[in-house]
């Protein structure tokens, strides 16, 4: 029907948005008090309309005009009802005075704390920011953060897998703003922890966290954890404070909006010290963000242990900070850190899966966490033990100390792919491999592995070579079979204790036969770990440890300058199989200083590799290889560099090599070109193995690492 304006007449709306919205809604229905007739007869005429459209009077008095009407005289077939104009309903729901007091008084709190802090430190922290190295003043308390700052980059969490963070500071630094409060005084919610950052710093640490860090889309299911974010604080599947503020801690690496710690010293401080924390009681410095972020999170996460709350998230902030510490070389707190994570693991049943359950009768359930209720809850769980086994074992493929569980009493299945995890895909054990499957490392069902899968594994083989070495002396004095050696004396080995040759023992000849036949076992299109200028983060380390594992494997046998030496010939060519997937790399547009972490400690083992063959080159007076070595050397030491500068661990790397150059060489190598890939051929290593005059010079890569005091050695 045609709508006759009126506006004068006044509009009420009902009091329930939800009733009003309903209302307006239905096509055939007036609002309250919209009167409607034939030239509006039932206002004139005083009659009750009931609001339909058209009314019940209009219809009654059609009806009487259409059978009283004379003859030949034309009709409407329809009433004519017409009616008033009526605005819109306002379906918000106007904020009462109440509300809008306390939001205004928990502004005016904020503003205060801010400007007592601020005249509390007015001196501001200034540090060099990681990447850009460029000078700012910020101040690092964590309430300032975030309020009254404009991101004028923000990634997304579904970014390239090849793509760097920006390099200058000015693509993605917190701008400071004239109006302090534009973004919190809208959004914030009351009862937004003090501890963490303002929303949208906190947004921004996520984003780069979920977009840079090789391992986060596995840790959470990314989809789930952002929603959970846009949640009130108070709501009980937002996040735990432990995990973010561990995701800020770690995310500082990424951005330059927040502070980092400084490198170290070493040039006062040995780059192998353990203990960092004495020197740092003597810097007399503030803490940076991301220090107080990891001092938060362990704090938050320690009292949440003890209460038996949120146990699922505190391992998964435990597993972040610890990354955190093994980004920073913080070797106690790595130590402590991964034990405790692979430790909490055991509790919370994520070690096993039904039904490798233990048969022994007890009070206590196998897990204390209630029974998952999706699959990608489940899987999420499953991902997270295998990320807390990975950190502890590829941390302890650097000592010589025993592991913090035993690969036996790992009954867990191997994760599913990725896709297959953001969508939630459920599949049946029987179509999976379990940790205790025959030939694991050796078979690879091509529906169920992907490049994370390959990471999990190479971390197992890594694992099982270090429980080798680590147990062979205990084992062959208990009379194992399988340690037992067709050797009786090994003579590559100078000390008495020494007596038995483990390489003919059934135990190192399996072992060794997996070491070299793992790669192999690859699927075809998991082989290239670099695709069309992309690199596959997983993959990548995933082929690189196969080569660690036998460099761990053969080092203690090895002598360069015995002849035909089958051990030193292994770990040559490892360490410049390594030196090739290096220069790949290199030769990408891929940013190196986003791979794993471990990465660094691998290319640092080929460099050490590296190192004994050119002092043994160098005793020689080989010219050839001397110049050769060299190259090689400075190009590991220049790429090591090249993370250093976003990852403070491989800047320790890189300074142990030249350390370790410096005393066994006399000097650093001298840039040359090199032709890639590096072969290995017979007659450059005999010159190599060739016994040196000097052998008071001579140096044993398995006594530099196991030398006293040494943390990074191999076992």
């Amino acid at each position: 029907m045609p709508r006759v304006a009126s506006p004068a007449t006044p509009v009420r709306t009902s009091t329930n948005p939800l009733i009003a919205a309903t209302l307006s809604n239905h096509p055939n229905v007036l609002k309250r008090n919209q009167a409607c007739s034939k030239l509006h007869q039932c206002r004139r005429r005083k009659l009750e309309c009931d609001a339909k459209r058209p009314c019940s009077t209009c219809i009654r008095s059609h009806a009487h005009a259409v059978n009283h009407a004379p003859p030949g005289v034309p009709m409407p077939p329809k009433p004519d009802c017409t009616f008033d104009d009526v605005a819109e309903v306002n379906t918000t729901v106007a904020e009462g005075p109440k509300n809008k007091y306390e939001r205004l008084e928990n502004r005016i709190n904020e503003l205060e704390m801010m400007l007592r802090q601020k005249e509390s430190n007015p001196s501001s922290i200034s540090s060099p920011d990681t990447f850009s190295r460029s000078n700012r003043q910020i101040d690092d308390s964590p309430s300032n953060y975030g309020r009254g700052y404009d991101l004028e980059s923000r990634g997304s969490s579904g970014s390239h897998p090849s793509q760097s963070p920006p390099q200058h500071a000015n693509s993605s630094l917190l701008s400071i703003g004239d109006n302090f409060g534009s973004y919190g005084s809208d959004v914030m919610w009351p009862n937004w922890p003090p501890s963490l950052p303002g929303p949208e710093l906190l947004r921004h640490l996520v984003d780069v966290f979920f977009m840079f860090h090789p391992h986060a889309n596995r840790l959470f299911h990314t989809p789930t954890f952002m929603n959970s974010l846009a949640l009130p604080p108070s709501h009980p599947k937002f996040p735990s404070l432990p995990v973010l503020h561990a995701i800020c801690a770690i995310g500082s690496l990424y951005t330059a909006a927040v502070t980092s710690p400084p490198l170290p010293n070493f040039d006062e401080v040995s780059p192998d010290e353990i203990f960092l924390e004495r020197y740092r009681i003597k810097e007399q410095r503030p803490d940076s963000f991301a220090e107080q972020q990891a001092k938060l999170a362990k704090e938050t996460a320690e009292r949440l242990n003890t209460l038996g709350e949120d146990l699922f998230q505190v391992l998964q902030a435990n597993i972040i900070l610890t990354w955190f510490y093994w980004s920073h070389g913080r070797w106690v707190d790595i130590f402590l850190s991964s034990a405790h994570s692979i430790r909490l693991a055991v509790p919370l049943g994520l070690n096993m899966c039904p039904p490798f359950h233990s048969i022994t009768k007890c009070e206590r359930p196998p897990s204390i966490l209630p029974p998952a209720r999706t699959v990608i809850e489940d899987e999420t769980r499953r991902n997270s033990f295998w990320l807390a086994y990975a950190l502890e074992r590829q941390h302890g493929c650097g000592n010589g100390w025993a592991l913090s569980l035993d690969n036996q009493d790992v009954s867990q299945l191997l994760p599913v792919r990725g896709d297959q995890f953001i969508q939630g895909t459920l599949v049946q054990p029987v179509d999976r491999q379990w940790a205790q499957s025959p030939d694991l490392l050796l078979v690879n069902l091509e529906e169920q592995t992907d490049s994370f899968t390959l990471y999990i594994k190479g971390t197992i083989l890594i694992s099982q070579v270090k429980a080798f070495n680590l147990r062979f002396r205990s084992k062959h004095f208990a009379g194992d079979p399988t340690v037992a050696s067709i050797y009786n004396v090994n003579e590559a080995f100078q000390n008495p204790e020494n007596s038995v040759d483990p390489r003919g023992s059934a135990a190192f000849i399996e072992l060794d036969h997996i070491v070299t036949s793992f790669r192999a076992s690859f699927p075809a299109h998991l082989r290239n770990p670099i695709t069309d200028n992309v690199v596959d983060n997983h993959l990548y380390t995933a082929c690189l440890m196969p080569h660690v594992a036998c460099v761990v494997l053969h080092d203690p046998h090895a002598e360069v300058r015995k002849s035909g030496c089958i051990s030193a010939l292994k770990i040559l060519t490892s360490a410049r199989a390594i030196l090739d997937l290096i220069y790949s790399v290199w030769s990408t547009s891929f940013d190196i200083t986003l791979l794993d972490s471990f990465c660094s400690f691998c290319w640092f083992v080929a460099g050490r590799v590296l190192v004994r063959f050119l002092q043994a080159s160098i005793d020689a007076n080989s010219i050839d290889q001397i110049s050769t070595l060299r190259a090689e050397i400075d190009f590991v030491h220049s790429a090591i560099l090249k993370v250093g500068q976003r990852i403070p661990l491989a800047h320790r790397f890189a300074k142990m090599l030249e350390n370790l150059i410096v005393k066994h060489c006399g000097s650093m190598p001298q840039p040359v070109p090199l032709i890639f890939p590096r072969p290995v051929e017979n007659s450059v290593l005999h010159a190599l193995f060739e016994q040196s005059l000097h052998s008071e010079n001579t140096i044993s890569l398995h006594e530099s690492l196991h030398e006293p005091g040494s943390f990074l050695s191999l076992a």
